[in-house]
């Protein structure tokens, strides 16, 4: 599709040349080291599979396009994500797609990002959405978005615990502390899954605390997470080479109250990234979010010797985890605004 002197095209990953992967490669690379300048580079490897799976996301349909110039340059490309109708939140995610555009740092300020913008919006029209989401972690992305009237939806914080900086002593005391208050109350470890016996009930657990997280005013992000999905997910994990690790509490009768997770890729061994924690509500003010916390960060040091730094991500107004996350050494890496937009509303900033 071409918009003035601009030419988008479709990358299909399942299709695509080894000189198209090159070029959407080279927009990963540019956008990692703009964002993590200090740090290692992925391998295009890596990046490439990426790409691949990204083909067969279970939960949304991911398109993915390309942008050159007139003379055949790359200037910037977008991810563009709709719901796909057999998903379970297929209701109420519908309305809405998520536009995650990028323009080569060497093409900006040339209406680009503009254009792209402009093709995105169409897309979502013609497949019947009627809001835009998207974000950014730069005042050059939030100046943008300002622009086109796009309100801010919710701000959240990339946080990192250095492993040299973490207060040891402090975390050995939260585990030694969680198993005195709850006496009756194990902590299971699971590398991947839980056992099947469990997983509808973690599925459970995992769905209540992905979607007691403050969304704030984001539409369309509340998930259902069944034992397929979470099976599928973790298929999806194992085939990029990560490792995931499982801990849960479990209570006297057998209920699961609280979960914590985090993510490791041998080949990228400077790193561990924490996923999703929480306490099922009615199990809280028992410390066992610490106490998850604190166990899994003794087994990633136990384990792991060569992690020199944790990445987590929460959203800045969840005090509670923030300040469980603070006390442990995490510190503000940089932060990230969603945005959102009425497509109706952008149409008229954008004339179309």
């Amino acid at each position: 599709m071409e918009i003035k002197d601009l030419i988008i095209e479709r990358f299909y990953p399942e299709s695509a040349s080894d000189e198209d992967f090159e070029k959407a490669i080279r927009i990963q690379l540019e956008s990692f080291k703009e964002n993590n300048p200090a740090d290692p580079v992925p391998p295009d490897h890596l990046l490439r599979k990426n790409l691949e799976m990204i083909a067969s996301h279970p939960i949304f349909n991911v398109q993915i396009y390309l942008a050159e110039n007139a003379t055949g340059e790359l200037v910037g490309g977008v991810f563009i994500l709709i719901a796909k109708p057999e998903s379970p939140d297929y209701e109420s995610q519908k309305h809405m797609g998520m536009v995650l555009p990028r323009v080569m740092k060497e093409y900006r300020r040339q209406g680009i990002g503009t254009q792209i913008l402009e093709f995105s919006a169409r897309i979502l029209k013609e497949q019947g959405c009627t809001l835009l989401q998207g974000d950014t972690n730069s005042d050059e992305g939030r100046a943008f978005a300002n622009r086109f009237g796009a309100e801010v939806a919710i701000e959240s914080r990339d946080n990192r615990a250095y492993v040299k900086d973490i207060d040891w002593e402090m975390v050995e005391q939260w585990a030694a502390e969680g198993a005195k208050n709850n006496p009756d109350v194990t902590i299971e470890f699971f590398e991947g899954l839980p056992e099947e016996a469990d997983l509808e009930a973690y599925s459970t657990l995992y769905t209540e605390v992905f979607n007691q997280q403050p969304f704030e005013e984001l539409e369309g992000l509340e998930t259902t997470w069944t034992p397929e999905r979470m099976r599928e997910l973790h298929t999806r994990m194992q085939e990029m080479g990560n490792m995931d690790y499982v801990m849960f509490t479990r209570e006297t009768k057998g209920d699961l109250s609280g979960m914590t997770e985090m993510n490791y890729h041998p080949e990228r061994s400077h790193r561990i990234s924490e996923g999703l924690t929480g306490v099922q509500e009615n199990y809280r003010g028992r410390g066992l979010g610490k106490w998850l916390k604190a166990k899994m960060l003794l087994y990633m040091r136990e384990n792991f010797p060569t992690v020199e730094h944790i990445a987590t991500t929460n959203a800045a107004s969840n005090e509670a985890m923030l300040s469980i996350n603070e006390r442990l050494g995490f510190k503000l890496y940089k932060h990230t605004t969603m945005f959102k937009i009425q497509l109706d509303e952008l149409a008229k900033h954008l004339n179309i």
